[in-house]
């Protein structure tokens, strides 16, 4: 019925709406600071179907060919200018199964160095780093984010 560049748009035999989406990825990208407190980062991201700016955790979409935890890698790093020791898949799930396929694959990376990165997109208007109580309030807009941080905080044992 309809294909863009990222979606695609059918009606089933039953008359259903379904969009077939690529698969996603978010990620909770947590350090230490020299406190011993626990910080998160975040972009600040416009997203156009909102008509504004959402702060949320880096995210990003899984290229054809390419695994969620290799997607997951290169959002950081393009988003944020990090690189990651460790990364653990902290679950997935599907953003909304009553219309889309699309399915977020949640990761926890912890010991954070900067790299340096590009924004390929040029959508990041601002990259944050605060606690990780802060980042769930400030990115609580974004159901994708919060979920990954609140099991990051879990995971953590917060």
């Amino acid at each position: 019925m309809f294909r863009g560049r990222l979606i695609r748009v059918r009606v089933d035999r039953r008359g259903y709406e379904l969009v077939e989406h690529p698969p996603a990825v978010v990620i909770a990208a947590v350090d230490v600071d020299a406190a011993g407190e626990y910080r998160a980062w975040l972009v600040r991201v416009r997203r156009p179907a909102t008509g504004r700016s959402l702060v949320e955790a880096p995210a990003g979409l899984v290229d054809d060919g390419e695994a969620p935890e290799e997607a997951a890698r290169r959002e950081l790093r393009e988003e944020c200018g990090l690189e990651a020791q460790r990364w653990e898949e902290l679950g997935s799930a599907w953003s909304s199964p009553g219309f889309t396929d699309e399915r977020i694959h949640l990761f926890l990376a912890t010991g954070l160095r900067h790299v340096g990165g590009d924004d390929p997109d040029e959508v990041i208007e601002e990259r944050l780093r605060m606690p990780l109580a802060q980042a769930m309030e400030l990115a609580g807009e974004s159901l994708p984010s919060r979920a990954v941080l609140l099991l990051a905080a879990r995971k953590l044992g917060l």
